[in-house]
């Protein structure tokens, strides 16, 4: 348990004296790094969660050095310095704590108690909206005991902190038990022992006394593996962008990807820009949602299992994605002719399955199709009346829901296509597609 004692601590917390502290908090956790990389095992074991923080830290710290110098000046900059860097969960999440400090200090000469536990709230609140579907054990957790530690009595600004160092080393360790992946793999959680680095280093440099390096023990290789209680990863994505001036609110795109069925999906922001992640199967979907929002920019898109693994050969700690539930709501199978055609169809979003008068499709074939999809409803388009029976019989014993639109050529399949939007309920979509075809 840390146990800190302070002389001649600093008792004015203004604009230059939180420059201060989150320009130490930034150097805590870069000396420390790798460590939390090696603790990130959920929720996908992609070794990057520390790297992530750091990344978000420094942009904040960017737009921070080039305020004006005040507090309003340097927590608005840094926040908007730290949404603009955000980098994965944890960095986006990360974003949100600093966003909430922003909120609290506006308009303040220099923040006291009420300013640090008007912070702690909002950096709870903002980090839990961001999450489409928060988890006990991470760095919520964190947030929690930040925000229950800042509730004393005392006037004392950093008294308040020492509070929330202290609480926040208890709740790092209660990670490792709370959440079942990281206790599977015998770590606590990576985002929460980083978010604690930093919480020591805003500490350390506003009394300009150094705290004592807390420790956490790194997992020892098991025998066995551990099953990830997170959504599957295996074959997917990490995609993530900003959306320059966009035309749709935060809560709308959030709401959009979601029923496309993205993963660890975090969209947030404001009316100027959001900051959108997710895991995908499909990436390419991801963006296009993105463009009908805004303008995009600083697009980054990672291969999950070959990050996963090379966490794997450096760690040792091995962690098996869940069996895949399916991925979006609604997909499209295209039969078509040639790869022209396939190309096509790809493109508005469909599995093209290759077929044509003399080459249609086997029942098989189109069963293999409609479950590379991946989605809850399938709908598909045979674009030949001698592949409809074919379609029907894959229909009968397929675990997805199929939705057959009878094309009987290419052009009516075609057209159908342009009226997918993988958006939409799917009862919605499939009578959209049909009534273009007919």
């Amino acid at each position: 348990m840390l146990n800190v004692t302070f002389a001649d601590i600093a008792t004015q917390f203004d604009g230059a004296a939180l420059l201060r502290a989150l320009d130490t908090a930034t150097t805590r956790l870069e000396a420390s790094v790798d460590e939390v990389n090696a603790l990130n095992v959920y929720p996908v074991p992609d070794g990057d969660t520390g790297t992530n923080m750091l990344h978000t830290m420094r942009s904040a710290m960017k737009e921070a050095r080039a305020a004006d110098g005040t507090l309003t000046g340097v927590s608005a900059a840094a926040a908007h310095g730290a949404l603009m860097g955000a980098r994965g969960n944890s960095g986006v999440i990360l974003s949100q704590i600093v966003r909430g400090m922003k909120d609290a200090f506006a308009g303040k000469p220099e923040a006291r108690a009420s300013e640090m536990r008007r912070a702690a709230e909002l950096a709870r609140r903002y980090a839990y909206e961001a999450v489409s579907a928060p988890a006990p054990g991470t760095i919520l957790t964190l947030t929690v005991a930040m925000e229950d530690a800042a509730a004393f009595e005392g006037d004392d600004v950093v008294e308040l902190l020492k509070r929330m160092v202290a609480e926040t080393d208890r709740a790092v360790a209660r990670t490792r038990e709370e959440n079942p992946t990281n206790r599977a793999a015998g770590v606590v959680d990576a985002g929460a022992r980083g978010l604690q680095l930093l919480l020591e280093g805003v500490l350390s440099g506003l009394t300009g006394k150094e705290v004592p390096l807390t420790k956490v023990p790194l997992a020892t290789p098991s025998l066995h593996v551990a099953t990830s209680q997170a959504p599957s990863w295996e074959g997917a994505y990490d995609v993530q962008f900003l959306v320059q001036q966009p035309t749709r609110p935060v809560a709308k795109v959030r709401e959009e990807m979601l029923r496309f069925g993205a993963d660890c999906v975090l969209v947030v922001g404001d009316e100027s820009v959001i900051k959108v992640h997710v895991h995908t199967l499909k990436p390419d979907e991801i963006i296009r949602i993105g463009l009908t929002a805004g303008r995009i920019g600083d697009v980054v898109v990672e291969d999950l299992d070959a990050m996963t693994a090379e966490h794997e050969r450096t760690t040792g700690i091995v962690v098996a994605p869940p069996s895949r539930a399916a991925a979006a709501a609604v997909g499209v199978v295209a039969v078509v002719p040639g790869e022209g055609f396939a190309a096509v169809a790809r493109s508005l979003g469909a599995l093209a399955v290759r077929g044509g008068p003399t080459m249609n499709p086997s029942t098989e074939e189109l069963l293999e199709a409609i479950n590379a999809a991946n989605a809850r409803t399938v709908v598909v388009l045979p674009n030949d009346k001698n592949v409809i029976l074919a379609a029907e019989q894959a229909a009968k014993v397929a675990k997805a829901t199929v939705r057959i639109v009878p094309t009987r050529n290419v052009a009516q399949g075609m057209a159908a296509l342009v009226a997918f939007d993988a958006t939409k309920a799917a009862d919605e979509v499939a009578r959209a597609m049909a009534d273009v075809a007919e």
